[in-house]
């Protein structure tokens, strides 16, 4: 794990500010060159890690929430396969595509399966309409 990512994840999981770089954090967002790839969600009874790849599947962007997930304690991993994103754990080989533009909670453990977070903005034109 690089040095920058480990600042910016001990940070980010502290709920406290840091810039390293081309990532920065206030604690409550991971920004990686101004994008939004991390998030706290407290929509439930504690926090839940929220993350997305931003639309930009790159291997600085995997790097960075890999480094989360690993210091959070998750097996779970961020992976490329023929330009395609899958999450992978380490330890029940499951393997679960994912979309470079959606955004996921982290798998509390290793039975399970991250769950896409459904894009309110979205509910809300549809409805609209």
């Amino acid at each position: 794990m690089r040095k920058e990512t480990q600042k910016i994840s001990r940070a980010f999981l502290n709920h406290e500010k840091a810039s390293a770089a081309r990532t920065t954090t206030d604690g409550e967002s991971v920004f990686l060159h101004g994008n939004q790839i991390a998030f706290w969600n407290y929509g439930d009874v504690e926090p839940a890690l929220c993350f997305t790849l931003a639309g930009w599947p790159s291997v600085t962007t995997r790097e960075r929430i890999n480094g989360l997930l690993e210091l959070s304690g998750s097996n779970w991993r961020v992976k490329q396969h023929k330009s395609n994103q899958f999450l992978i754990n380490s330890v029940t080989g499951y393997i679960v595509p994912i979309l470079d533009d959606a955004s996921y909670y982290a798998p509390n453990s290793d039975d399970d399966m991250p769950e896409m977070i459904r894009d309110i903005n979205a509910s809300a034109r549809f409805a609209a309409q």
